[in-house]
């Protein structure tokens, strides 16, 4: 099975359930991640409709939100999670990109320090409670959670979930650094290179842009340097309670 399923609007959109867990058991189906759907189709949402998705965890921050809006709310029965706490404050990567240093080492440094930030995010901490009870009620459902590629606030999310129910750190890298071989950069860097030219007066060569866009397992490393043990992080940080993270976990693997 291919976990990437290929859209034309929407970029980086691949499940991430399957892997192999505790005990033997398998992470349950039914489970995606991705970028945002704002460029959706109308072909790309009957697709959709058909993976049977109830529950939308939505990472990003309100103003990203409001520049590339999912338009989730149109759809009926769909229930989507996200966090305000941020405000209207800009998002920091888009901050990067109007005046941070954007040569390779400046790139690098920005990626490893944002992976040290995510995890205490107030906004982020907020999301990802609710995403993983999400991940214990949807049942036999369709959930899906993103963020703007899809790479970062998801990938971490997706390792917290796949690390609650066992998923070995190998396979849980191997899912994160998917990205690099899900997304068509071919395409993708010159449009966002464009984009970013026309928004902030800054060109950025061919190279840099795909580290900016791309993923690299040392990212992961500094997050989970932050979050020490998964669980205790998800009891801790998240207010996630014992039964819960019990409920969720037998809620995710499959008998």
């Amino acid at each position: 099975m291919s976990r990437v399923i290929p859209f034309e609007g929407i970029r980086n959109f691949r499940h991430f359930g399957g892997y192999s867990g505790r005990d033997g058991r398998k992470l349950r189906e039914g489970l995606y991640r991705s970028g945002h759907f704002s460029r959706a189709t109308e072909a790309d949402r009957k697709a959709l409709a058909d993976l049977n998705i109830t529950h939308v965890t939505d990472l990003r921050r309100p103003q990203e939100r409001e520049r590339e809006p999912s338009n989730w709310a149109e759809e009926s029965g769909v229930y989507v999670l996200e966090s305000d706490i941020a405000g209207h404050r800009e998002p920091p990567h888009l901050a990067f990109l109007r005046e941070g240093d954007l040569s390779l080492s400046g790139i690098r440094d920005f990626m490893l320090s944002t992976y040290r930030r995510l995890p205490t995010d107030p906004g982020n901490k907020k999301v990802f409670a609710a995403g993983l009870r999400a991940l214990g009620e949807v049942g036999t459902q369709g959930f899906v959670v993103h963020c703007a590629a899809g790479k970062d606030r998801t990938g971490i999310f997706c390792a917290l979930a796949q690390s609650l129910v066992g998923v070995g750190r190998d396979a849980i890298n191997d899912d994160y650094l998917m990205t690099n071989i899900a997304v068509d950069y071919d395409r993708v860097v010159p449009e966002v290179a464009a984009g970013i030219e026309a928004n902030y007066g800054r060109r950025i060569p061919d190279t840099e842009m795909r580290l900016f866009l791309g993923v690299d397992a040392d990212y992961l490393d500094q997050a989970f340097g932050v979050i020490g043990d998964p669980r205790t992080y998800m009891r801790d940080e998240l207010g996630l309670s014992e039964d819960e993270l019990d409920a969720i976990e037998r809620r995710l693997l499959v008998p």
